[in-house]
């Protein structure tokens, strides 16, 4: 503070803007009528008089203006609140990576700001320092006290001037950090809400994947039931076709005995032609009437013999063809059921594939609007994203592709097998009857 002639000029805004930039103290010069003291002012507002130098030959100075009003018109905000509205952005605002850079640019012009009201003090300083020589020297005068008058005027008016720029330019930096804090507040919130919704299309798809997979488990069971179906199917054949052995071997057993007893038979008649060569034709006739209805019954025997194992082979024939007529439809149908599944489905993923894609072009067009490093990162977590899920969904195509390719195979296979079981038994029962004809016809 200015002391002219007793009365009081308070200049406490400049101390505590002087404070805020970074001096720990401010001094300033106290002119009474006959006495030089010198004041300063600390970080708790805490005035300290220095010195007091008594000087007998200065005369009085007044101010050339009106000192009864206080001049605190010029108010500049307490650094505390700055720092205390600096630490709410920091809490409610979360930080960038773009944050940094404009911190460094606020503070790079805080810091030639500084330089400034520090250039704009020395001078002050210096024109004091001039003011106070050119009174030690001058020893009263008149003019040289009315230039002491005007440096003095001087003096007050470029501290005023600087104190009215540095409140211009603290009012404005404080708008233009309130500006980008109101931004980015509003940019993290789009962040947070894009963050929120490619959270829920994650999910999405991790649930519709649990459902390809669920599909995917109730068609490998259906192919597991197909399988077994097809494997009880052969083992009914198999057994019949030994219940057919069986028979076979039974006839064959059959036939032996019967031939076992012919040659018996023939045997005993020779004997007893040997020892009754000297009977009667009547004998004679008499036993070649036995020996042709022997070999009529045989016959008749055989015949009926040949007729059961005829229809009993047909209709086993049928019954197979029935089972495998059966077996290729109920296949064919499950096929069919397997890839309309399988279409339905890949028509579905790709509808909301589609559907993804769409929604994260527009997540990107929005996403444009944002700063130039959010938006690469965001881009490139995205197509990662992407990705992952196109190679699990190609994968899961794949491994569905590969499934019908095996099942086709193997039920080509098992064609292939039956085909080549039924040519077999064809064969086997064409060689058997045709060796029961030659048994016959050598009979």
């Amino acid at each position: 503070m200015f002391i002219f002639g007793g009365k009081i000029i308070y200049f406490k805004t400049i101390s505590k803007h002087y404070l805020a930039i970074g001096l720990a103290r401010v001094t300033f010069t106290v002119v009474t009528g006959k006495s030089l003291t010198e004041c300063s002012v600390s970080r708790n507002n805490r005035i300290f008089i220095k010195m007091s130098m008594r000087r007998t030959n200065l005369p009085m100075l007044r101010a050339p203006y009106d000192t009864t009003h206080e001049y605190n018109a010029i108010s500049v905000g307490s650094p505390r609140q700055l720092v205390s509205e600096q630490r709410q952005i920091a809490e409610i605002v979360p930080v960038r990576h773009d944050l940094p850079s404009r911190i460094e640019s606020i503070e790079d012009r805080l810091a030639m700001q500084e330089r400034n009201t520090q250039a704009l003090i020395d001078k002050a300083f210096k024109i004091k320092e001039d003011v106070i020589e050119s009174l030690n020297f001058t020893q009263g005068t008149w003019n040289e006290e009315k230039q002491a008058r005007a440096l003095l005027q001087e003096h007050i008016r470029t501290i005023t001037a600087v104190v009215n720029k540095l409140n211009g330019d603290i009012a404005a930096l404080e708008s233009s950090i309130k500006s980008r804090d109101t931004a980015h507040v509003t940019t993290n919130n789009a962040v947070k809400n894009l963050e929120v919704h490619h959270v829920q299309s994650l999910q999405d798809l991790r649930g519709r994947i649990v459902r390809c997979d669920s599909s995917i488990s109730k068609l490998s069971a259906d192919f597991r039931s197909c399988f077994e179906s097809i494997k009880q199917l052969s083992h009914q054949q198999q057994e019949i076709q030994n219940r057919m052995t069986d028979r076979i071997h039974g006839l064959e057993a059959q036939l032996v005995t019967l031939n076992s007893n012919i040659e018996r038979i023939n045997g005993e008649s020779r004997m007893k032609l040997q020892h009754l060569e000297g009977d009667t034709n009547t004998q004679m006739s008499m036993i070649d009437a036995k020996t042709r209805q022997l070999i009529e019954d045989m016959k008749a025997n055989l015949s009926s013999m040949q007729s059961n194992f005829e229809t009993e082979r047909e209709r086993l024939e049928q019954r197979l063809f029935v089972a495998i007529e059966k077996a290729e439809g109920n296949s064919d149908l499950n096929l069919e059921k397997l890839l309309k599944k399988i279409d339905e489905g890949q028509y579905v993923t790709d509808a909301r594939i589609s559907k993804l894609e769409e929604s994260l072009h527009e997540s990107r067009s929005h996403m444009d609007n944002a700063q130039s490093s959010m938006e690469t990162k965001l881009l490139a977590k995205m197509d990662k994203t992407i990705q992952r899920h196109t190679e699990e969904i190609a994968k899961l195509k794949r491994e569905c592709r590969e499934g019908f390719l095996t099942v086709h195979e193997s039920i080509s296979n098992m064609k292939t097998v039956m085909e080549g079981k039924r040519k077999l038994l064809e064969d086997q029962l064409r060689k058997e009857i045709g060796q029961i004809r030659k048994m016959i016809v050598l009979v």
